[in-house]
């Protein structure tokens, strides 16, 4: 009894030893796991030698063979105490230093970034999926890897004890040879997933190890060899075999059981490579269209394509020229015609409805597009691309209380986002929150400073606060992606003139510009023209008559001119707000009329 009690304790520390090394050095778990089975087999072993045989000062003898006279088994008995109480104390110590110097402090908050925006805390029950390392020797199969990480996440999202990260804020750290522990602090996960995927042909291999943060020790890893024959179901195993170990680990017993889909493998090739476009936006959406199209001629059953086509139409006319546009027709029917094909397939989509609900927004279906955004959030009750664009439904409507909830939860599960940043921007400025707003301006700009539609907010901002000169400088580091640098200096120019100068610049590139300028007859023409070029910008320029940054008299008399009442009415927004309550610059005139001020 005493060998076996010496023996449990000191495998114990010696495992524990061993584990502290291999750890150090990123060993495979496989090697840890042989330890410990030699540990449990050699346990029995150990019991039988001691029961037949015994110590004594001629060396090893067979008990049977020992004069019990004679016997030396009560000092080898206190040399066996000896050793346990030493065994017992290292194995205190361990335990000690473990609870007191490497053990995780699940309470501290962690702040990240130079903004001092972001703070989160690692909570119970979180995991993050860090981007799959291509390992394939082109470099351009990166969509692919990308695309099994992102259906991993997925399906992880769909249990309803764990919190994942979201997509966006852990894509921000590809490629970034960073410390797990730090960016498990920075996520606020006590747990991270990471893998490579390796293709050749039909031929992949994926790696996967699931990491404590707290300590960087891997609770599991496996390596998949398949045939690409059908994709789905190899993710499904994976994320099944993560949520086994998540089980054991953490406690988790609610996993859904999904069936795997079966899709062309081509069909998924192009709809990754397709999906990561869309995500770059400029220009690059429309190869993406393409990339989604060519998927749909060879499965026009794959629901996911219809939606990824529907969402990269309705945000092309922000990336590409006048021209391009022009070319494309009607881009609005073509993003309804997909989305629609998407509910068909999949009614239970989120990326469906999503799609839906977007295009119900630029239809100025309020009241059904709000319907579809929520039910989107039902099912997908985490998702910060949602959340966006229902924000931006809010902002505009005038429900700006209830936009803020959903905009502040938003950045809590995604702050690094430029464009989440952005829709933050427009309700900050209607909130009139102007020093949070330039500092959500600056955060996105940190983030990409070379987005485009940051950049136009950044400049229009300036404008709207009169810091022309600071403008006039940054104007050089803009893109001309769709005005040049010497149309937006004329603009500005023209703005600190107040607008009186003898030529009103064409195109002006948005109605701000002639509301900084104070200009109430040139904002109203530039809005109703907007409506022919895309109802996007039709839907914005809601923003200057929502804001209070600008003088009391001057936000009277642009809300209560008759033209704005006018344009109110072809938004179509009286009706939505006799249902959801009237914004504070309008007010109901019995049961048909209204006004503002």
């Amino acid at each position: 009894m005493r060998v076996g009690l010496a023996y449990v304790v000191g495998a114990w520390v010696i495992l524990q030893i061993v584990d502290f090394g291999l750890d150090a050095i990123s060993a495979p778990n496989w090697i840890m796991q042989m330890f410990i089975l030699l540990a449990a087999v050699g346990f029995p072993v150990v019991l039988i030698v001691t029961w037949v045989f015994e110590l004594t000062p001629e060396g090893i003898r067979r008990e049977s063979e020992i004069d019990r006279t004679q016997s030396s088994s009560a000092s080898t008995g206190r040399r066996l105490d000896r050793v346990i109480i030493a065994f017992l104390a290292v194995a205190v110590l361990l335990l000690f230093g473990e609870r007191f110097f490497v053990g995780p402090d699940d309470t501290a908050p962690v702040v990240t970034g130079d903004t001092d925006a972001i703070v989160t805390a690692a909570s119970r029950n979180t995991i993050a999926v860090l981007p799959f390392v291509n390992m394939s020797s082109d470099v351009e199969q990166e969509y692919f890897s990308d695309g099994i990480t992102e259906e991993i996440l997925n399906r992880l999202a769909g249990i309803r004890e764990l919190q994942v990260a979201a997509r966006t804020s852990v894509f921000s750290f590809k490629g970034q040879n960073q410390d797990i522990r730090k960016i498990a602090e920075q996520l606020g996960v006590e747990t991270v997933l990471e893998g490579s995927v390796r293709r050749a042909g039909d031929d992949i291999r994926i790696t996967a190890q699931l990491i404590r943060a707290s300590d960087g020790f891997h609770l599991w890893s496996e390596a998949y060899d398949r045939k690409l024959e059908n994709i789905f179901a190899i993710q499904d195993d994976i994320a099944s075999r993560i949520a086994d170990a998540l089980q054991l680990s953490m406690g988790i017993s609610d996993q859904p059981k999904v069936m795997p889909r079966s899709v062309n493998p081509e069909v998924y090739d192009l709809y990754l490579r397709a999906r990561a476009l869309h995500r770059q936006r400029g220009e690059v959406l429309l190869e993406a269209v393409a990339l989604f199209e060519q998927a749909l001629a060879i499965d026009p059953e794959f629901a996911p394509a219809w939606a990824g086509l529907s969402h990269s139409y309705i945000v092309l006319p922000n990336y590409i020229s006048k021209e391009k546009h022009q070319k494309l027709g009607d881009v609005l029917a073509k993003s309804v015609d997909a989305a629609e094909r998407a509910m068909e397939l999949d009614s239970a989509l989120p990326t469906a409805i999503h799609a839906m609900a977007n295009t119900l927004f630029f239809r100025l279906e309020w009241a059904e597009a709000e319907r579809y955004y929520r039910q989107a959030l039902e099912l997908d009750p985490d998702s910060a691309d949602i959340m966006e664009d229902y924000v931006s439904l809010l902002t505009f409507s005038g429900q700006l209380e209830a936009s803020r909830k959903v905009a502040d939860r938003m950045i809590e599960l995604d702050p690094y986002v430029p464009v989440f940043q952005n829709a933050m921007v427009a309700l900050l400025e209607a909130q009139g929150e102007n020093e949070l707003k330039a500092k959500a301006i600056q955060i996105a700009l940190e983030i990409n400073p070379d987005l485009p539609n940051l950049q136009m907010v950044r400049f229009d901002d300036m404008l709207r606060t009169g810091q022309f000169a600071a403008a006039r400088d940054y104007v050089n580091q803009m893109s001309e992606l769709r005005f040049e640098h010497a149309d937006l200096i004329e603009q500005l120019d023209w703005v600190e003139n107040h607008g009186e100068s003898a030529k009103t610049p064409d195109p002006l590139y948005s109605p701000s510009v002639a509301f900084h300028a104070d200009r109430y007859d040139i904002w109203l023409a530039t809005v109703m023209e907007s409506k022919e070029e895309w109802v996007e910008w039709f839907i914005s320029p809601l923003l200057e008559l929502y804001s209070t940054s600008a003088p009391a008299e001057k936000l009277h008399r642009f809300r209560s001119d008759s033209g704005t009442k006018a344009y109110l009415e072809d938004l179509r927004l009286p009706g939505y707000w006799r249902d959801v309550g009237w914004p504070d610059m309008c007010q109901p005139i019995g049961e048909a009329d209204f006004s503002c001020g």
